[in-house]
């Protein structure tokens, strides 16, 4: 048998090798393969940092053991903090794979940038983000321009899981569109970052009428608690 380590010692030795070493010589040897370990875990660090991607890697870490499983908790906790210094702007798109990455902090900065947008229109159109990015250039959009003569008089947003509400004025920026979402069945009630952003919309904006796909079991969670006042028509 082999190590799965690359490091001197661990090409140097088989593991009956290093076992049958004695005292100091086996202490040392050890000592020098930790090191290249440690050395080897910092490198990786410091690439996730600079790819913008450290919240990814310490995700994927924190799932390799149940112990290390608990600090996802103390992340989600303390997003607040980690956002103070971290770039709201990146070169490279960020990936979003399940319910947590809704506290990764440049999306919980981009959900405060939504909670504060406005606009005097009083139509709106929902629906779930396409695969094209910023949502404006995919063929959702030009089969929304063709359906809606007066497409300009109303509020067009796509929705992400995790990022929430996307306004079509602002979906060309940073993450909005630079991610990568998991296409699977999530469960609306697990989004509560979604929740407070949709409450603070509405709040903020005046619709009298609301249009979406009244198949979308995930937004027609959130819309069961509009107004009453607000009209909902259907886009099927």
């Amino acid at each position: 048998s082999v190590f799965p380590c690359n490091c001197e010692i661990c090409c140097k030795y088989t593991p009956d090798e290093l076992r049958q070493l004695k005292g100091q010589d086996k202490i040392n040897e050890i000592a020098i393969h930790n090191l290249h370990a440690i050395k080897l875990e910092v490198d990786k660090v410091k690439q996730a940092i600079y790819e913008g991607r450290l919240w990814e890697y310490v995700m994927k870490k924190a799932r390799a053991h149940p112990k290390l499983f608990e600090i996802i908790e103390v992340l989600i906790n303390n997003s607040d903090n980690l956002a103070i210094s971290t770039p709201k702007f990146k070169e490279r798109a960020i990936f979003l794979f399940d319910k947590d990455d809704q506290y990764r902090p440049e999306v919980r900065s981009y959900h405060e940038m939504v909670r504060r947008f406005k606009t005097k229109k009083k139509a709106i159109i929902i629906l779930k983000e396409p695969n094209i990015k910023p949502a404006y250039l995919s063929q959702d959009y030009f089969a929304l321009k063709r359906k809606f003569k007066n497409i300009d008089s109303i509020q067009v947003c796509y929705y992400n899981p995790q990022l929430g509400l996307i306004p079509n004025e602002i979906s060309d920026i940073f993450p909005a569109a630079h991610h990568e979402t998991a296409r699977v069945i999530f469960n609306p009630k697990e989004f509560l970052e979604f929740e407070k952003t949709w409450i603070k919309f509405f709040d903020n904006n005046k619709f009298s009428e609301i249009y979406f796909d009244k198949k979308d079991d995930f937004l027609k969670n959130f819309i069961k608690v509009l107004p009453r006042e607000i009209k909902k028509k259907s886009l099927n």
